[in-house]
């Protein structure tokens, strides 16, 4: 990049341009786990569309490739300028524009967290469903991955939310697409199609009422049976989550806080349901429960517990929420993310399992049952040099198993630069209509290059 174009990019009114050590470390990388880290040439802090098209187009007159970047949260490298260049920071577009309760919309800018879109839309007696598990997540940024989470069974993922969304091309074009419109791949695509600027987003009734439900197993194939005849009842639980008995108790210990059951009346406690029903109103809540528990009786589980106050609720969730973040505690670990039908969660769970146990490390296991996501964490008291070998042979193979399940080797974390591979052999049409929207949209391939798709 040269002093010119520097230059030139400082002298867009109100663009905050970030150069040599004035760019921090946190721009170089995303929380892919134990990635190497890229440094850009220099980062564009945007308030504006008109800033995000005029930088646009400048670097698309120039050649320039450009990293549109959120929270940096991802965990794909997505927003990792893997090429150098640009990166196009929105965090700064972080306004609310407007909440209308009657159409039950919300338009807001890319930067706005998650946890603030839900917050704005419960405010006004409304609700966002999608709820992937990194709430300090930008908004833009889960639109861009199509983020899913726990309630993607019952309420959708991301895109399905999105009404309309005004966009800067790669040549600095500003256009509103509409979901009427070939919107979806665009906004599915990571920021290598086009820059959003401004979402307007579908909101929902809440849910007058709704209570917890832990379901705890003997074992896991028990588990994730009584899973899907629960998907075939009619209770139409917002969220069923299976959660295995190794990472309840790992996590528990980390945390110091257990508070999923590993033992019911001296009976070990090999996997665990976590159900969330709705209802209109507490009532209606209660009714759902006395039919449940009846129904229950033929599903084999240990016991129900129940979590029907606001406290309880966040504690479940809370605990659920840790899974993650306790991994860091091992001495070595990897995680992958895969997504089978449902049907086949038991063979990928055993699988896996039986990878770990000849290998000599542990494999834990949780799961967005409905939508056939799971989570893998692999831990050992190895060194991270001496397991490195073992958790990429690791992931690699219970990658393959899921392909030849029938599933997606990329699943909630999308494909950044980390899968791309596994994109073109889990779903090759779709990566062709990549290629192909890439060669229309971005010809010059400056748009987050080298994620996605290897070329334009």
């Amino acid at each position: 990049m040269t002093n010119e174009t520097i230059s030139k990019l400082q002298q867009i009114p109100g663009l905050k341009v970030l150069l040599g050590e004035q760019i921090g470390a946190d721009y170089c990388h995303d929380e892919l786990p134990d990635a190497r880290p890229y440094a850009p040439e220099a980062v564009c802090e945007a308030e504006s569309t008109q800033q995000v098209s005029q930088l646009m187009k400048l670097c698309s007159e120039e050649g320039l490739s450009v990293t549109v970047r959120g929270a940096g949260t991802g965990r794909a490298g997505a927003s990792v300028p893997v090429k150098g260049g640009i990166v196009l920071s929105l965090k700064e577009m972080n306004k609310i524009i407007s909440v209308d309760e009657e159409a039950m919309t919300m338009t807001l800018q890319p930067g706005v967290l998650l946890q603030d879109v839900k917050a704005e839309a419960e405010s006004h007696g409304l609700y966002y469903p999608p709820d992937p598990g990194e709430k300090t997540a930008t908004i833009g940024g889960n639109v861009s991955t199509n983020a899913s989470g726990p309630c993607a069974g019952k309420y959708g993922r991301s895109c399905d939310y999105v009404l309309d969304a005004e966009l800067v091309l790669a040549d600095g074009t500003v256009t509103t697409l509409s979901a009427r419109e070939d919107l979806r791949q665009v906004l599915g695509s990571e920021g290598t199609l086009a820059v959003i600027t401004r979402l307007s987003l579908k909101l929902v009734k809440a849910p007058g009422a709704d209570v917890i439900l832990l379901l705890p197993f003997a074992d896991s194939d028990t588990a994730l049976a009584a899973a899907e005849k629960i998907a075939q009842a009619d209770f139409a639980p917002a969220v069923m989550e299976y959660m295995d008995g190794e990472i309840v108790e790992f996590s528990g210990k980390v945390t110091g806080n257990p508070v999923f059951p590993l033992e019911i009346d001296g009976c070990p406690v090999a996997a665990t349901l976590m159900l969330s029903l709705e209802a209109e109103d507490e009532d209606a809540v209660e009714e759902l429960m006395e039919q449940f528990a009846e129904y229950a009786e033929e599903l084999e589980c240990l016991d129900i517990l129940v979590g029907d106050s606001i406290s309880m609720k966040r504690e479940f969730w809370a605990a659920h929420d840790a899974f993650h973040n306790s991994m860091e505690s091992a001495v070595a670990q990897v995680e992958v993310n895969v997504s089978v039908p449902s049907l086949q969660l038991s063979a990928l769970i055993n699988y896996a399992k039986s990878l770990g146990e000849e290998g000599g490390y542990k494999v834990m296991a949780y799961s967005h049952v409905p939508c056939g996501g799971v989570h893998f964490h692999g831990v050992s008291d190895m060194s991270k040099d001496e397991f490195r070998d073992r958790a990429a042979a690791f992931a690699k193979a219970v990658r393959s198993k899921c392909l030849e399940l029938g599933g997606s080797a990329t699943a909630e974390y999308g494909v950044g630069y980390a899968n791309i591979d596994w994109f073109k052999s889990s779903d090759a049409e779709g990566y062709q209509q990549m290629l192909q929207a890439k060669a229309k949209l971005d010809p010059r391939g400056i748009l987050n290059p080298g994620k996605v798709v290897e070329q334009c």
